[in-house]
This record gives C-alpha cells, sequence and structure tokens, in this order.
C-alpha cells in the first residue's frame, strides 16, 4: 500500500508539524508550500492522499484541486481550508464556482482541524 503523502500548504510551521506527526504514523511526508511546486511533485511521484489548504501562492488551491482531479482523477485530496466553507477568501460571500471545484474533493476539513480526526481521515484512504 502506498503510504506517501504530499502536504500542500504555505503555512511553513504547520508544514513540519503534520510531517512529523505523520511521519511518525509511518507515513512518507513531502511539502509543497506553493501551486507550482505542488503540481510538480504530483506529476513526478505517486502520493496515496493530498493534504490541501486553498490559499496558496503562485496557483490557489482551487486550481490544483482541479489540475490534480484531471490529470489522476483516482488520487485522493483532503481539502484542508482556514476558510468557513462556503465562503470565499477574498470576499465572503458563496461563489458556485468556487464549490463546484471543492466537489473534486475527497474530504473538507476546517483548520483548526484536530490531528486525530485528520489521521483518521487519512487512513480512510492510505
Amino acid at each position: 500500500m502506498n503510504k506517501r503523502l504530499l502536504i500542500i500548504d504555505d503555512d511553513e510551521e504547520l508544514c513540519m508539524e503534520l510531517k512529523e506527526i505523520l511521519g511518525d504514523e509511518g507515513y512518507e511526508v513531502h511539502v509543497a508550500m506553493d501551486g507550482f511546486k505542488a503540481t510538480a511533485l504530483i506529476e513526478r511521484d505517486q502520493y496515496a492522499v493530498i493534504i490541501l489548504d486553498l490559499k496558496l501562492p503562485k496557483m490557489n488551491g482551487y486550481q490544483v484541486l482541479e489540475t490534480v482531479k484531471r490529470r489522476a482523477p483516482n488520487l485522493k485530496v483532503i481539502v484542508l481550508s482556514g476558510r468557513p466553507m462556503g465562503e470565499t477568501a477574498l470576499n465572503n460571500t458563496a461563489d458556485p464556482e468556487v464549490e463546484k471545484s471543492l466537489q473534486f474533493a475527497d474530504a473538507v476539513m476546517n483548520k483548526p482541524v484536530l490531528i486525530p480526526v485528520l489521521v483518521k481521515e487519512i487512513k480512510k484512504y492510505a
């Protein structure tokens, strides 16, 4: 079974914390801090699960999500976002196109997330 995870988030402290915790759970964890690096890693390596933030530099999480699901529809993606679901990060109003892209996600969780809840969700897929 593939135990490789990719965390895509621009919060370096969170990435390192999750990398350590998930590494202790037996996962091989890679990190990308922007959307372009993330898509390059996804093209190069095979991952069981991606943990994806929505607010990213260079290429936002919605674009990454749609790109990933077009290229690898079976790749599991857990969106982990600090924005309330149903609101865009920019203007706090519902945007049907944004919400439509979230339908590609296998799970959507809000930050802050309880680590045991996140680990349980990851274990469903990897």
